[in-house]
């Protein structure tokens, strides 16, 4: 599995040996990462990836999610991926992240708009969503910038360490996208 965005831009499926590459970029990222992420402490060491990595693999492989790495000039960067996918109701849910060295660069708007494009064109989806808690300025930017619909907030929509928090959910219809991409 490998998206090629553009010339620097690459997102494909994390390999078993990158374990350590990137634990290393999570671990140099925690506090950022920390606000937003539910799943922090539970990656606490190099080989907590092993396991991980090869879930990704095998949910990638039964077309339940497509879990890939965000390659900036070949250099792992982040995750930009479909956290679940629905072939039923021809569906997908992009999550994202990425290291705080290669923020403010419109990296991952290129991400998500090469992602969309592909969940669209090559998976055949109807409806792509995009979830960002309603005071992550930052991740909310990424569909707003790509004129994706706020069609709700969730309350208490996700558990953050200590405590619940809400969700802006966005969604990008595929007639939508098209007429205008």
């Amino acid at each position: 599995m490998r998206i090629e965005v553009d010339e620097t831009i690459t997102l494909k499926q994390v390999q078993a040996f990158e374990y350590q590459d990137m634990f290393d970029l999570v671990d140099k990222n925690r506090t950022q990462l920390r606000e937003w992420l539910p799943w922090l402490d539970f990656v606490t060491e190099a080989d907590d990836y092993k396991s991980t990595i090869q879930a990704w693999v095998e949910k990638n492989d039964a077309g339940e999610s497509m879990t890939l790495g965000l390659y900036v000039d070949n250099q792992l960067a982040g995750m930009c991926g479909y956290n679940t996918i629905d072939l039923m109701n021809k569906k997908g849910a992009i999550g994202y992240w990425l290291a705080e060295e290669f923020g403010g660069q419109g990296v991952m708007t290129r991400a998500v708009k090469g992602l969309t494009d592909y969940g669209f064109k090559q998976l055949e989806l109807h409806r792509i969503e995009i979830s960002a808690g309603v005071f992550n300025k930052k991740s909310r930017a990424i569909p707003e910038r790509l004129n994706f619909y706020k069609e709700a907030i969730l309350k208490d929509a996700e558990f953050l360490y200590d405590h619940y928090h809400d969700l802006v959910l966005y969604r990008m219809i595929k007639d939508d996208w098209l007429t205008e991409n």
